[in-house]
Order: C-alpha cells, then sequence, then structure tokens
C-alpha cells in the first residue's frame, strides 16, 4: 500500500475513533439528562424539553445558514494554503454573527406564538431562554466546521464533547436547585457560551483576517451563495430526525410526547453511529470528488458505508437486548410503552445507516442546490407519512412514517449520485462488474 493511502486510512480511523469517543460521551450525557428529567420533573417535562430542543436545532440551522457547510468544503479545498484558508474562516465567522443575532432575535419573538401552537405555555417559556444561545450557536458551528474541512476532528471532539456535557451540568444544577421544569432551556444558551472561548483558542482566527480587503469581500459572497443554497439541505437534515417528535407536539400531549421521545432518543444516538463516519469522510470526500478518480471515490465510499452499517447493527442489537432492562429506574411504564417505537425506528434506520455517511456527498461536490433539493423531497416524504398515520395510529403511526421515510431516503441518495453525478447504478455499485463506470 502507498505510504500516502496508508497515512490517510490510518488517520481516518484514528479520527473515527477520537469522535465515537466524543459519541459515547454524547450518549451517556444524553441518557443521563432523560432519565434525570424523566425522575426528577416527570414524563411531562420530559417531552416538554425535548419539544424545546427539536425547536432550538431546528431554528439553528437558520442561524448558521449553511455557512458551516461552506466553511468545511472550502477549508479543505485549501488545506495548504493556510492564508487563504483563515481569510475563508475569517468571512464564514462574520456571517454567522450576524444571522446567529438575527435568529435570537427571531426565536425570542415567536418562542410565545410557538408555545401556543403546541398548547404548551412551558414550551414557550423555555424557547425564549434559549434563543439566545442561537448567535453563539452559529458561530462555533462555523468554527467547528473549519476544524472539520482542516481535519482536525481530535479538537473536533473534544469540543462535541464538551457542549453537551454543558448542557447536562446545567440541567442537573437547575434540577438541585429546584427550578421550574420549563429553566431547562437555558442550558442550550449557558453551553455554547461556554464553548465559544474554547473553539476561539483551537481555530485561532485572527483581526487582519476580517480586513482582508477584495478577498474578504469575495469569500462573503461565496459563502453567503453556498450557504443560502446549502440551507435547505441543513435545515432539513436536521429536522429530518426530529419531524416526528414536532408532528406529535401537534396531535398528542406533552406526555405521549414524552414516551415517544424517550424511544426518540436512543434512535437518535444511534442515528449519531453512522453520523460521526459521515462528518469524517466528508473532508476526505472533497478532496476525492475533486481529483475526479471516480474508481477510488466508490471504493472510498463503499468502505465507509460498510463500515457504517456494521456498527450501526452491532451497537443497535445491543440496545435493543438493554432497553427492556431499563424499565425499573424510570417511572410511568415509559420504557415498556416506548420499546415497541424504538424497535420500528431502529428497523428503518437500520437500512438508512449505510447511507448516512455518503449523504451530503452532492454538497461536497460542490452542488449544494441539489442537495437541498434532495433532502426537500425525503422531508416532504417524512411529513407526508406523518400527517397520514399519527391521526390514525397514534403513536405507532409517528413511529411507522419515520422508519420508511428512512428506508426511502436511502434509495433516493444512491439514485441522487447517479442522476447527477453520472456514477452509474448510484455510488454504491458503479464500478462493480455489474454496474462498470464506462
Amino acid at each position: 500500500m502507498p505510504d500516502g493511502k496508508f497515512r490517510l486510512e490510518s488517520k481516518f480511523l484514528t479520527d473515527t475513533a477520537w469522535n465515537y469517543g466524543a459519541f459515547a460521551v454524547m450518549a451517556a450525557s444524553g441518557v443521563i439528562l432523560n432519565f434525570f428529567i424523566a425522575v426528577s420533573f416527570g414524563v411531562e417535562t420530559l417531552g416538554v424539553f425535548n419539544q424545546i430542543y427539536a425547536v432550538y436545532v431546528i431554528s439553528a440551522q437558520f442561524a448558521v445558514m449553511g455557512f458551516h457547510d461552506s466553511a468545511q468544503k472550502h477549508t479543505a479545498e485549501l488545506d495548504d494554503d493556510t492564508d487563504r484558508r483563515d481569510v475563508v474562516s475569517a468571512a464564514a465567522v462574520a456571517l454567522a454573527v450576524a444571522f446567529g443575532f438575527l435568529a435570537a432575535l427571531v426565536l425570542y419573538v415567536l418562542s410565545g406564538p410557538i408555545g401556543r401552537l403546541f398548547d404548551s405555555q412551558p414550551v414557550g417559556m423555555g424557547l425564549a431562554l434559549a434563543s439566545p444561545g442561537l448567535m453563539f450557536f452559529a458561530v462555533n458551528k462555523v468554527l467547528m466546521g473549519v476544524l472539520n474541512g482542516i481535519r482536525r476532528m481530535r479538537a473536533f471532539a473534544v469540543a462535541q464533547a464538551f457542549r453537551v456535557t454543558a448542557i447536562l451540568v446545567v440541567c442537573l444544577a437547575i434540577g438541585v436547585m429546584d427550578k421550574p421544569g420549563y429553566m431547562l432551556g437555558i442550558s442550550f444558551t449557558i453551553a455554547e457560551v461556554l464553548l465559544l472561548p474554547m473553539l476561539l483558542m483551537m481555530v485561532r482566527p485572527k483581526a487582519e483576517h476580517f480586513a482582508n480587503g477584495e478577498e474578504f469581500k469575495h469569500w462573503l459572497k461565496t459563502h453567503f451563495n453556498f450557504g443560502s443554497r446549502a440551507l435547505i439541505n441543513g435545515f432539513l437534515a436536521e429536522s429530518y430526525i426530529r419531524i416526528d417528535i414536532v408532528m406529535l407536539g401537534i396531535f398528542m400531549s406533552d406526555q405521549h410526547v414524552g414516551i415517544y421521545s424517550f424511544a426518540a432518543l436512543f434512535v437518535e444516538g444511534l442515528y449519531q453511529l453512522p453520523v460521526v463516519v459521515r462528518t469524517i469522510a466528508n473532508p476526505v470526500l472533497v478532496r476525492l470528488l475533486g481529483s475526479g478518480d471516480k474508481l477510488e471515490t466508490t471504493r472510498f465510499c463503499r468502505r465507509v458505508a460498510g463500515m457504517s452499517g456494521a456498527i450501526f447493527v452491532a451497537v443497535a442489537a445491543v440496545v435493543l437486548l438493554v432497553y427492556p432492562y431499563l424499565g425499573p429506574y424510570f417511572p410511568d411504564d415509559l420504557v415498556a410503552l416506548s420499546h415497541p417505537l424504538l424497535m420500528v425506528l431502529a428497523a428503518g434506520l437500520a437500512v438508512y445507516s449505510i447511507m448516512i455517511p455518503l449523504d451530503h456527498i452532492l454538497l461536497q461536490a460542490g452542488q449544494p442546490g441539489r442537495q437541498s433539493l434532495l433532502m426537500t423531497v425525503n422531508v416532504a416524504l417524512n411529513v407526508i407519512l406523518n400527517l397520514t398515520l399519527i391521526p390514525v395510529f397514534g403513536l405507532y403511526g409517528a413511529a411507522a412514517a419515520t422508519a420508511i421515510a428512512f428506508v426511502t431516503a436511502s434509495l433516493l441518495v444512491n439514485a441522487a449520485t447517479w442522476q447527477w453525478m453520472g456514477y452509474r447504478g448510484g455510488v454504491l455499485f458503479a464500478g462493480t462488474r455489474w454496474m462498470p463506470l464506462r
């Protein structure tokens, strides 16, 4: 094996290990947090917290406006040109500050109406406390995009773990101080404020890069054009895994949402397994796609898809086996009521886990508009299925709708690489004896 290729694969595996370590921290924090909220505040407050979280994460995509995707892609392309890369980073940060502030203001103003839409005043009050965090989130997301682009994945992993740990610690403190449940929303703001100095030290943007004349203006325009076309993808990608919770919040009570969101917590944790692989794969894909070597690109895609699927199946099997034994530790038959929902969701996600590491491949190929179109189709299908099945089957309708949407999304990603990137049979099958590249 050539030395360059060995170093590439060795770094990929090392980066993956570090980020799975961060994932382990995230997963443990999520389980502890949901356990703490359910026991200390009740299942209804658990539903409130997860609705706040869902709306906050979706709103955050408007705050960052796809600038993190642009920063990640373009810093990956300019990895050897430090001066230009630093200007690219500075321009993305400047845009994140402006749009993050605007998004924070809008969410604060709309927090009351959103609470009324969900028929839950605590949801609205919690969102008002979370809203300032959007501005800091936007900047942090861009800085983490830079770390990803230049493949400083250890620093990326540390930042990921710090964020979720900070949220957990703040929520535990709120519980210890016996504050009302809606105040858990402030944990998102505090976590982002604390994370910002750490990321600034890691990336070290310099003042002169924000005043680099014409090149700075050029990258402002480039980021805005790329980000505005990628926005829909970012917004919908984050919404995609939470559509069922948002829809249930409209149709059903906080208590029902609490039951479903407990299963969804584990599904979201399982979803992060292939997302970790995608995060590591993205900057590598930028370089492979830029080289024009379709054969090596398809080989890489099949390796990461296979690795992702194998990891998912192994971890999901353990989760499904252990899950029923959590019953005695949670109130109100929470585990027994949510276990069937988890099985349905995990089955659909098992199929999608193969394609999740590649589901941003159009973005890495410089096609953010088509990436957004693809995700629009995926989300529209998910929404239609949930609208159709929830009124009839309730919680099980949401689970079935989401599982079907996962399976369909995996097929559409592969089809998109065939249609728009010229990989005959899709990127998973192109270059095989059944689907030769030429």
